[in-house]
């Protein structure tokens, strides 16, 4: 929750940012809102194929991580086992 609130402040401050001129008026102007909308609309699609490739990354990522695990604990009960003779 906290990464997500954070990477919707962080687009919400970069589209401000980039489409928000002028203050003189209370309300936003049509090309104001049409370009925060573009802005948060190209941030959202780039998050989502994003964790896209997570997504089809991450088991192989994990099942690597386990194989070192398990050769670490191989490693480590050889170890162990030529202590103990």
């Amino acid at each position: 929750m906290k990464d997500f609130q954070f990477l919707f402040n962080q687009m919400s401050e970069t589209c401000f940012k980039s489409c928000v001129s002028s203050f003189l008026s209370r309300d936003m102007s049509t090309e104001e809102a049409q370009c925060i909308q573009n802005c948060s609309s190209k941030h959202i699609n780039a998050n989502h194929r994003i964790m896209e490739i997570f997504m089809e990354v991450q088991p192989a990522i994990n099942r690597r991580n386990m194989e070192e695990l398990r050769r670490a604990q191989s490693t480590l009960e050889a170890a162990q086992n030529e202590q103990n003779f």
